[in-house]
């Protein structure tokens, strides 16, 4: 469907053997065996989850076809005047306005303690299912395919989530309308950017999140990803970055978040992750859904996530998810004075 594997030699000729990165072979289930329960594949996705921090299904109904519009859709509305674009901008000061587009508004930590702006990255948030609150295009049909893909990635999600006891009667979480946030993200080219990364390392804040393999254009002729670019994920502190193999455009991809370790009392880790970039002419487009948790159900959690400021309460003490997700904005949210 995306994929053109001609043109992988021509893109990682740069990269000597030495340079290639280490490569995180993705553990994949069917979406037959996740919704039929199938016992062997449940294992195979909770080991995943536990121990490579991402987990991919394979053969979601009417997904490959929904994606393909999806991506279309990306492109034409990235392909617009920024002047447009910018009409259906996000009103990201505050937590609760952060729907339409956006550019370059979230900073992240390096480790060397200095802050970097994510210049090359591009967003479009969405509630998924529809809301009136969201802001749609009328130049080109956005709203038709980010919610006709975001709603099969939402459900997949939800399956998969009760399966691993995120949700259920281990949590006492379960979602509620307007729990899902959808982001269309667009990485520009970097011919001339000092940022590292198309992307810099994070954890999601929220309950989980749904990811797709990313489609790559040069020029606009789509190309297969590049050697050094892409998803890599780590486990913990001090262990190398792997590239997630993530070139089957079958697959959607899962990975937990942060509120996802706090409400599991460090059951299940959130994923430390960040997009390496592609250098020279190259675009890179995806989808990814956020899950958020009930906003002011009372969490009492022992996890060690409850030292980080965010949770605002002591260990065992009732926090809520409102809160957590307030303070993650103001933290990774760029300030107009920086």
């Amino acid at each position: 469907m995306f994929r053109i594997f001609a043109s992988l030699l021509l893109l990682t000729s740069s990269l000597s053997l030495a340079e290639l990165p280490e490569i995180l072979d993705l553990d994949v289930i069917t979406y037959q065996e996740l919704s039929e329960g199938d016992a062997q594949a449940l294992e195979t996705l909770t080991r995943a989850l536990h121990d490579k921090g991402i987990v991919g299904i394979r053969g979601v109904p009417e997904y490959e076809e929904r994606y393909s519009a999806f991506i279309k859709a990306s492109r034409d509305f990235h392909a617009l005047p920024e002047d447009v674009k910018e009409l259906y901008s996000a009103g990201r000061e505050a937590a609760d306005d952060c729907l339409g587009y956006e550019s370059g508004k979230e900073r992240f930590q390096l480790p060397s303690g200095d802050w970097v702006v994510d210049d090359l990255k591009t967003s479009y948030y969405a509630q998924v299912p529809n809301i009136p609150e969201n802001k749609w295009p009328v130049e080109v049909d956005l709203e038709g395919p980010f919610q006709a893909l975001g709603q099969l990635m939402a459900q997949t999600g939800e399956l998969i989530m009760y399966q691993i006891g995120l949700l259920g009667e281990e949590t006492g979480i379960h979602l509620e309308e307007g729990a899902c946030l959808g982001r269309m993200l667009y990485y520009r080219k970097s011919e001339n950017s000092q940022n590292p990364h198309w992307c810099g390392a994070h954890f999601d804040h929220g309950l989980f999140t749904a990811i797709l393999p990313a489609v790559y254009f040069v020029d606009g002729h789509e190309v297969a990803e590049p050697a050094e670019a892409g998803l890599f994920v780590r486990r913990h502190a001090g262990a190398p970055y792997k590239k997630v193999s993530a070139n089957d455009p079958s697959v959607m991809m899962f990975q937990v978040g942060e509120f996802g370790q706090v409400i599991s009392n460090d059951g299940i880790r959130a994923t430390e992750h960040r997009v390496h970039k592609a250098e020279g002419a190259i675009e890179r487009y995806t989808l990814a859904l956020f899950f958020n948790a009930p906003f002011d159900t009372p969490i009492y959690s022992t996890s060690e996530l409850t030292s980080d400021t965010r949770y605002g309460a002591k260990t065992g003490e009732a926090s809520t998810y409102r809160h957590w997700n307030k303070a993650s904005y103001e933290r990774y949210l760029l300030k107009q004075d920086l």
